[in-house]
């Protein structure tokens, strides 16, 4: 073989060999990108569909079939026998325990303006002067007992009906939004936080209604 021809086929051969070496490179650089964009793609699905889960979890299930009514507790407990009934009774009570500090009142002054008559009149020796005194001031302090006494007693009275009274409103309330499906009954008044409201959600006059009803029933069959 001559020379001419051994170089041509070395020419050829390494030809081939560069051509193989430039394109291996570029495939594994292709390969490599496309799989760092599958990646990125799928970290980013990945990261969406973890936020998505994160708002999910926090927000809030509605019902769906959404409702809303509200009492006006003014008129309510303007209305409520019940509630009448008991205010009456408290007030009878109160009546009573002033009537009974009163009469103390009153023997403890008839006794202070006897004891001075009689000091006054010379009618009186020093042991019995001091003897009245004594006892003016026991009773003194027996009557401030019983003042305290006597006005604590009435603020626990009051305490036992307004809670009596709320635990019954609730417990009737809370029956009846399940029996009319509401999913809430808000509060409606003069110290309530709901300014205003659709005169068609005021349930007031039926839950007013149906508490009395019930109250007279079992005050009937007590």
């Amino acid at each position: 073989m001559n020379l001419s021809k051994i170089i041509a086929i070395a020419s050829i051969s390494a030809s081939v060999l560069m051509f193989q070496a430039c394109n291996q490179p570029t495939e594994n650089v292709k390969d490599t990108k496309v799989e760092d964009i599958k990646t990125e793609t799928v970290s980013q699905n990945v990261a969406t569909e973890s936020a998505t889960t994160q708002t999910n979890e926090g927000a809030i299930s509605m019902p769906a079939n959404f409702s809303i009514a509200y009492v006006n507790t003014d008129s309510l407990m303007a209305n409520y026998e019940f509630y009448k009934d008991a205010s009456k009774e408290i007030q009878a009570y109160e009546t009573s325990i002033q009537k009974k500090y009163e009469y103390r009142a009153r023997k403890l002054k008839e006794d202070y303006d006897k004891y001075i008559e009689k000091a006054k009149a010379g009618m009186l020796t020093l042991k019995q002067q001091q003897d009245n005194e004594a006892s003016l001031q026991n009773q003194q302090q027996e009557l401030l007992k019983m003042e305290q006494s006597l006005g604590q007693e009435s603020a626990m009275q009051r305490q036992v009906i307004s809670t009596t009274v709320t635990d019954t409103i609730l417990s009737f309330l809370n029956n009846y939004r399940t029996e009319k499906n509401y999913t809430l009954i808000l509060n409606y008044g003069s110290m309530s936080g709901l300014l205003s409201a659709d005169p068609q959600l005021d349930i007031t006059g039926d839950v007013i209604s149906r508490l009395n009803a019930k109250y007279n029933f079992d005050k009937r069959h007590q």
